[in-house]
């Protein structure tokens, strides 16, 4: 009878726990998407069953001692509030790069996750592990032939659900999914890359014809809320009038490089497209070396701390004759807010402009907005709140005031580069967009399509117009500003890059990548391979797989099509 009762605790617990899991931890929405893919069942049964396997061996710790009830009550929920928590702004669990997010800023992690915290969600997690904790609080038997088989059956679920090529972290038990990527964090190694970029030679070819080109580098702008790109909202009206007035061109099927600013901008400073396990983005040229080895004067101005990624050493080097970032503004400047855009381009880029433009070299200035960072209220002033109220700091109409600013941004730059330096050119493209909630969460985690399909806006001289025009609608990356820039300035790219010079016309069959394998990054294994119909295969090179579009049918990477799979390899994969 005793064995019996027990027996029957841990599986009312063991139901309990796997109900919380899918319906508080994550919510109906995620089970009507995902009951009926194989991989699914697969994933969430077998570390299930892993879940009931070690109930039955921490049974005797709870039933023997409260303190031993407490110890395993933190076992359990501790995981579960950071699923939670993640889950609430990303759709998705945390992964190795969240950890090491939050051991590297701590605070910052802390902040966002206070910020989206959900009190009632995360009550009810902690009644109802405690309760169903309490259901083994029972006087048991231990018999040993027992335990050592439910200690076997544990180990051997959890190591097969945790390396196996088919295992999915979003489709498991969310406990055991927590552990076990910290698990497979112990097995990634600290790479040590060369730094090496060759010299280039300075051009010899006179300069009197160049022209000034300026490259912005955006913020966290997503290409669904802006009126230029068909938005309901009219958030972009200046914008929509220099490209009515033949003075922008806009590209429809642009994809960013990565999901994160730290991984993006340094590759956007490049003209590299991941994925980049071997660290090649350390041993090319950037944009400003090629600049300066043309006769540019050189400038970089970023609105944010530039220490984040350490963006700052990697390109501010001799070859950047003048360096400003947000910190000299505002010395409370982080990676979620820097300092203010206007006042960084009324005060120091606009001055820099008109002070450079009176010697004799054309100049070449990379300007990094603050943008559109959460928390969204934040990073607009009052003459850019068109749409009111902003209820909570990350709402839609808070996240499109700070389009509105954008757009009054570019329209500054553009219309004064178009009237004082007709043969100029601007360049604008995001890092990464962001989720504004559905499928793709609220931020920018995972490469979903509200994240990497983004606006890429080029203002041109007139006889430029109809050459950039033909790529309009083809697929392009913003990995192809630097290879345009280098065009433009007669400069060969070092082989490693690998964008291509919007001048030329694109292939209508590319296929591109979007990646978090690089070493800006921590060399998270993961990309994605993007069709030119936006179509996603999501790679996993941690176990080597493969999921195809519809989400559903998941296969090895050797059993991959070989044009396929000679992508990533003449990118270093192997």
């Amino acid at each position: 009878m005793v064995a019996s009762a027990q027996i029957k605790a841990i599986f009312w617990a063991w139901l309990g726990l796997s109900l919380l899991d899918i319906f508080v931890v994550r919510d109906l929405l995620w089970l009507s998407e995902h009951w009926d893919i194989k991989r699914v069942l697969v994933n969430f049964g077998l570390t299930s069953l892993a879940m009931l396997s070690l109930l039955f061996i921490l049974n005797p710790i709870i039933s023997r001692s409260k303190i031993g009830k407490n110890i395993v009550f933190v076992i359990i929920t501790v995981p579960m509030l950071v699923q939670l928590s993640h889950y609430e702004v990303y759709r998705s669990f945390a992964s190795s790069f969240g950890f090491y997010e939050f051991s590297q800023d701590p605070i910052m992690v802390l902040e966002l996750w206070l910020a989206q915290f959900n009190y009632l969600k995360s009550s009810v997690v902690l009644l109802l592990v405690y309760g169903l904790l309490s259901l083994l609080i029972v006087p048991i038997k231990v018999v040993r032939w027992r335990y050592n088989l439910n200690v076997i059956g544990f180990v051997l679920l959890y190591l097969l659900t945790t390396f196996s090529w088919y295992g999915v972290s979003n489709f498991q038990n969310s406990v055991l999914t927590y552990y076990s990527t910290l698990l497979q964090m112990s097995r990634i190694q600290v790479l040590e890359f060369k730094h090496e970029k060759p010299h280039i030679t300075p051009s010899q070819a006179p300069i009197d014809d160049l022209p000034n080109i300026v490259y912005i580098i955006g913020e966290s702008l997503t290409l669904s809320q802006m009126g230029i790109y068909g938005y309901e909202r009219n958030t972009t009206p200046k914008l929509a009038q220099l490209e009515a007035d033949k003075k922008l061109i806009k590209y429809n099927n642009a994809l960013s490089i990565g999901t994160h600013t730290r991984l993006s901008v340094p590759y956007m400073l490049v003209g590299i497209e991941g994925i980049d396990p071997q660290g090649r983005i350390y041993q090319t040229p950037s944009v400003f070396n090629y600049a300066k080895a043309r006769g540019y004067a050189t400038a970089f101005i970023s609105a944010q701390d530039t220490r984040w990624g350490h963006i700052k050493d990697l390109f501010v080097d001799r070859d950047v004759d003048y360096f400003w970032h947000g910190v000299t503004m505002y010395k409370n400047a982080s990676v979620h807010k820097g300092a203010d855009d206007m006042r960084v381009l009324n005060e120091i880029a606009l001055p820099y402009i008109d002070s450079v433009s009176k010697k004799k070299s054309p100049f070449f200035l990379v300007l990094q907005m603050d943008g559109s960072h959460y928390p969204y209220t934040t990073h607009s002033a009052r003459k850019h709140k068109k749409f009111l109220p902003e209820d909570t700091p990350n709402s839609i109409n808070a996240y499109d005031n700070t389009v509105v600013k954008t757009d009054d941004y570019l329209a500054i730059v553009i219309n004064k580069m178009r009237k004082q330096y007709p043969d100029s050119w601007v360049f604008y493209s995001t890092d990464h967009g962001q989720g504004l909630g559905g499928k793709a969460g609220k931020f920018n985690q995972d490469p979903h399509l509200n994240t990497i399909h983004n606006p890429l806006l080029v203002s041109a001289p007139k006889s430029q117009y109809h050459a950039l025009m033909r790529n309009q609608d083809l697929p392009v990356s913003q990995a192809d500003i630097v290879p345009s820039i280098l065009a433009i300035i007669g400069m060969k790219p070092h082989t490693n890059i690998n964008g291509k010079s919007l001048l030329d016309k694109q292939d209508p069959n590319r296929l591109r990548i979007v990646s978090q394998y690089m070493p800006t990054q921590h060399n998270d294994p993961r990309a994605v391979l993007v069709n030119p119909d936006l179509s996603i295969y999501t790679l996993d090179f941690e176990k080597m797989s493969v999921t195809f579009p519809d989400g559903k049918q998941t296969i090895r990477f050797r059993d991959w099509d070989k044009k396929y799979q000679q992508i990533f390899i003449d990118r270093g994969l192997y």
